[in-house]
């Protein structure tokens, strides 16, 4: 049964398959600021937060990051990688304007199987496509901690339940 969100309580199907407490993280290569292929590899040994949004260009987006950024910046052997389909020179700007360099974005421009690998593709409405609001913790050993699908796009993650597992 598929996952879901909503946009203003309207309800959108997301990708059926979230990782599970546990679980290993699946496999992906996403793209960097320098339009470099970078994989989950890239980050052995690190606990992660994988924060998924569907774009840069909406006011809770933007606050996720921001806050994000903010508590990634105390966090030992952590890192918070922001996942979106914008382009890398988007987000970029969005950085620099913003002062934010304690976390990483990758886009879905090459690798968008990951949306789906992941379980965080929405599936109906104006959004198909993009990424829902999603926020995965693992350890340094690739393993599921905390798993959250926003239920409404509008609102932010709970950060304090996905910052406690670690």
């Amino acid at each position: 049964m598929p996952n879901a969100t909503a946009l203003l309580n309207d309800p959108i199907l997301v990708e059926d398959e979230l990782p599970r407490l546990g679980q290993t993280l699946p496999f992906f290569q996403l793209v960097n600021h320098a339009l470099e292929d970078v994989s989950l590899e890239t980050f052995s040994g690190q606990r992660k937060v994988l924060h998924f949004f569907p774009g840069i260009d909406t006011a809770t987006s933007a606050n996720s990051v921001r806050i994000l950024d903010r508590l990634g910046a105390n966090l030992e052997n952590t890192v918070i990688v922001h996942i979106s389909p914008d382009l890398p020179f988007t987000m970029t700007r969005f950085l620099d304007a913003e002062n934010l360099s304690a976390s990483i974005h990758l886009s879905t421009m090459r690798g968008r199987d990951m949306l789906k690998n992941y379980g965080v593709l929405m599936m109906t409405s104006k959004l198909a496509g993009l990424p829902a609001r999603v926020l995965i913790v693992a350890d340094e050993n690739d393993q599921v901690l905390h798993v959250e699908l926003v239920k409404e796009l509008t609102s932010e993650p709970d950060y304090d339940a996905a910052l406690a597992v670690l």
